[in-house]
């Protein structure tokens, strides 16, 4: 084997393994790090000319790339490699033309303004008015936006040819067009957006072609970002009006997704006037996709209405949560918590209480689940009042045969808790729906419960943690058979100890503990031993210091073998 960088790159290059080459092809830039400008110029690039006609698709990607990548060896001279570059943008392989042009792009980064309005802008034009291959007029689009504003005095050509593609009888070059007239915008004045763009964007919203049509939404926000109101007013309105009435479903669920972007950007006196009433229709589309894609976008659309105006947002509400399609009712359940924040008290719950609460007790888990979550938000919303409406339902949630429904009611409890902060309204409210978490058969519910004591004794004192939930803790310890339950409580009891004084440590938390030591099941006196070892950190008097080491010190002879490690452990530190 030759040991030429060059010549070995070519005997890997004989390979007849596609995959073989590609990985030569990827060892280029090393290649041309050993061989320097002037033989990458005289050698290399002459040999990959004689690669763009007989290698497969993959090869051909890894070229577009590593040419990229040479091109930063050689910064100076990258212009080179737009030759190959051209010829690779025009190739029908999509991922070969889209690498193509973004190493176009990085050469274009080592290049001033003069080359590129002398070198780059022609070379755009020529891959445009390519006739017989659209795949080069699809890359003239790509790069006519990130160039255009390094164009210079070029810029009216591009603006020129790029308005012409727009008429393109070939759908590929329209679709190109469509997904980059919004970017191109960017980088031009306003009035040749108003002047120019406009024009060509009414035409593609009208467009034979529903994916046409469809790309087209993304672009219609972007300009609408560049106009004034009354702008938007007079050209973006009319066409969203249009595309909310389209015949295609997939072009009216491209405009739902956007529809919370596309009012920031037009403003909310559009979004007050005239959007809620196109929004409505897309809310009650025939087509179930675009109502749960448009319902998601409510709860951001929200944000961008005057509140008196969410009053018309309610009726649709009233509607969704009684759609057949359970993912339109779940998406539903969270706009009502949301706009429960932002409208009056007493509208919120006459208008949209109970179908909140006929929500939590729905055929559907993901619809309970979203339902018990925005039932926090919503009764934080309406106050104190509001919790006797749904404590009842939470607890009904709390026994739903589903975790997860299970662990969004209790995050609701604990986040209610934490926001009322209210002993009188905690005690006879929530407290009995939280210490449900101590039984729970789901151990990522028992978890969340342990991970918020901290907070919750925080908020409502040690007199609370050694009074009722201690209490229950030790209802759970003596009656539970379930061992699982059991050391939830002793856990939960080493949380305790970590608020409490170290009197209080030793007299009501100690007792406990130590008759779990002698428990029965294994797994609870292991847990015992650690929940002792965290006792005594707490505890100064020495009396029941040595009480606890002799009581660890006799489990050194357990039969169980996880509890002598724990022992010893707890021992040794």
């Amino acid at each position: 084997m030759s040991e030429n960088p060059f010549e070995v790159l070519k005997e890997d290059m004989e390979n007849e393994e596609v995959y073989l080459k590609v990985n030569a092809m990827h060892r280029v830039k090393v290649v041309a790090t050993l061989l320097g400008s002037d033989k990458i110029k005289s050698q290399l690039i002459p040999y990959f000319e004689t690669l763009l006609k007989k290698e497969d698709d993959e090869v051909l990607f890894a070229l577009a790339e590593e040419l990229g990548n040479i091109a930063q060896i050689i910064p100076n001279q990258s212009s080179c490699l737009l030759s190959l570059l051209e010829q690779l943008a025009g190739f029908d392989e999509t991922v070969v033309r889209e690498q193509a042009v973004k190493s176009i792009a990085i050469v274009c980064g080592f290049l001033g303004d003069n080359d590129i309005a002398n070198t780059i802008v022609p070379m755009i034009i020529r891959l445009a008015s390519n006739d017989t291959n659209f795949t080069c007029r699809v890359s003239a689009v790509c790069l006519m936006c990130p160039l255009y504003a390094r164009a210079g005095n070029q810029k009216e050509k591009i603006r020129q040819k790029f308005t012409e593609l727009c008429s393109e009888e070939t759908p590929m070059v329209r679709r190109a067009v469509a997904t980059k007239i919004g970017e191109i915008a960017q980088f031009m004045d306003k009035i040749h957006v108003i002047q120019d763009l406009i024009p060509v964007l009414k035409q593609l919203c009208q467009d034979e072609q529903d994916q046409v049509r469809l790309l087209c939404m993304e672009s219609l926000m972007n300009i609408a970002k560049i106009l004034n109101s009354s702008e938007n007013k007079t050209n973006i309105l009319p066409l969203i009006i249009q595309s909310a009435e389209d015949k295609s479903w997939r072009v009216r669920l491209a405009l739902s997704k956007i529809f919370a972007d596309l009012a920031e950007a037009v403003g909310k006196e559009i979004a007050d006037s005239s959007l809620i009433q196109i929004f409505s229709n897309l809310l009650k589309d025939t087509e179930c996709d675009v109502r749960v894609i448009a319902v998601r976008s409510l709860a951001r659309f929200i944000k961008f209405v005057s509140p008196e105006k969410l009053n018309l947002i309610v009726p649709l509400l009233q509607l969704l949560s009684k759609d057949p399609f359970s993912q339109v009712k779940q998406y539903a359940c969270e706009v009502i918590g949301q706009i429960a924040t932002l409208l009056p008290k007493e509208y919120s719950q006459s208008k949209l209480q109970q179908y909140l609460i006929d929500l939590m007790a729905d055929d559907n888990q993901d619809v309970r689940r979203n339902a018990a979550k925005s039932a926090g938000q919503f009764a934080a919303a309406i106050g104190p009042e509001a919790l006797n409406q749904f404590v009842p339902f939470l607890k009904k949630c709390m026994d739903d045969p589903k975790w997860r429904v299970r662990k969004e009611t209790m995050q609701t409890i604990i986040q209610l808790a934490l926001t009322v902060k209210n002993p009188d309204v905690f005690n006879k409210q929530l407290e009995s729906v939280f210490v449900m978490f101590l039984k729970d058969r789901a151990a990522e519910v028992r978890s969340m419960g342990l991970i918020q004591l901290p907070a919750l004794i925080a908020t409502y004192k040690q007199d609370w943690a050694i009074g009722n939930f201690l209490s229950k803790c030790i209802e759970t310890l003596s009656k539970d058979v379930g061992s699982l339950y059991r050391i939830n409580a002793l856990y939960a009891i080493q949380q305790i100890s970590f608020a409490v004084d170290g009197p209080i440590a030793q007299d009501k938390l100690w007792p406990i503990v130590q008759k779990c030591l002698k428990d029965p099941v294994p797994n609870i006196r292991f847990v015992s031993i650690k929940v002792a070892k965290s006792l005594q950190k707490k505890i100064d008097n020495q009396q029941t210091l040595n009480q606890i080491k002799q009581s660890i010190n006799e489990l050194l002879e357990d039969p169980d073998r996880d509890v002598k490690f724990y022992a010893q452990e707890a021992l040794q530190n």
